[in-house]
């Protein structure tokens, strides 16, 4: 199946997701197949769960095609088991899986939950979460008014150039403009060529960040106009800027770990955070 899953429950930001796939399913021309998980462990009762929860999951599909004034082929599917599991194994073919961010902090922020956590973890293709809009939100200042932007998190790591190429496709396809973000700070940044027992001027750091950056771009082969590449290099934390950088844009997409990722932890904190924090719908790529 080469489509686009989404996963659904009935939830507000479940239908969220829903509404995102869809619209992504479309501008890609792909196939959109909404899921649903049954979790019903008693054997004799499952068949009756099953039908409950296709029922319940083309009531959901019917209330998605209102919003979309009837505009809306997708199929839907209901599977048995553990959600995680369940989900990655209805989308195991797929291009994208799609989920909501559901889950609420003590302050009452949406943050991933784990569900959601598990499939972003151990997914082999890329996991879009869809945050549901708040009060507050904002767009971005540098956001064009005329084209949407995608962000894409750089460090030069492999996961992080297979992001950049995700989103440059996203870009191409969307009209976007791409935004590539690398974040630095010296004590994160590879040692400067010759720098060895003494300090280079702070802006000599900054040069050679964005080098690294014009380097990766290079490299890649981005399928847009150089006029749509939009390459930023900020001094800070890398996910702080990235969260920054999400605020308006279309979507961010970050790879799992970057080059300050230890190999035991599968969810770099960079990814974490963004996932948790950023403002708009992040798609995390295994590499």
């Amino acid at each position: 199946m080469d489509g686009i899953v989404v996963g659904v429950n009935g939830s507000v930001e479940a239908d969220e997701a829903l509404d995102w796939a869809a619209a992504e399913a479309r501008s890609a021309r792909l196939p959109l197949v909404v899921v649903m998980v049954a979790r019903e462990r008693d054997e004799e009762s499952l068949g009756a769960v099953l039908a409950e929860r296709e029922a319940e999951a083309a009531e959901i599909l019917g209330r998605a095609r209102e919003r979309h004034g009837g505009e809306l082929d997708a199929e839907v599917r209901v599977v048995h088991g553990p959600e995680p599991e369940a989900l990655m194994a209805a989308a195991d073919d797929a291009e994208m899986l799609v989920l909501g961010r559901r889950r609420r902090n003590r302050l009452g922020r949406r943050l991933l939950g784990s569900v959601s956590t598990t499939v972003v973890e151990h997914s082999r293709i890329p996991v879009t979460v869809v945050r549901r809009p708040e009060d507050g939100d904002q767009s971005g200042p540098d956001q064009p008014s005329d084209r949407p932007r995608v962000v894409a998190g750089v460090d030069t790591s492999g996961h992080s150039v297979a992001a950049l190429v995700h989103a440059a496709r996203a870009a191409a396809r969307l009209g976007a403009v791409l935004e590539p973000v690398f974040a630095w700070q010296i004590t994160t940044l590879a040692p400067l060529p010759g720098s060895w027992g003494w300090a280079p001027p702070i802006d000599d750091y900054e040069r050679f960040a964005r080098e690294r950056l014009e380097d990766v771009i290079r490299a890649v082969e981005l399928p847009l106009s150089p006029d749509r590449v939009q390459p930023r290099v900020v001094h800070g934390q890398a996910a702080k800027v990235l969260i920054e950088a999400s605020v308006g844009a279309d979507r961010i997409v970050v790879g799992t770990r970057g080059l300050g990722g230890f190999d035991r932890l599968v969810l770099g904190s960079t990814a974490r955070q963004v996932l948790d924090y950023a403002s708009s719908p992040v798609t995390v790529l295994n590499g």
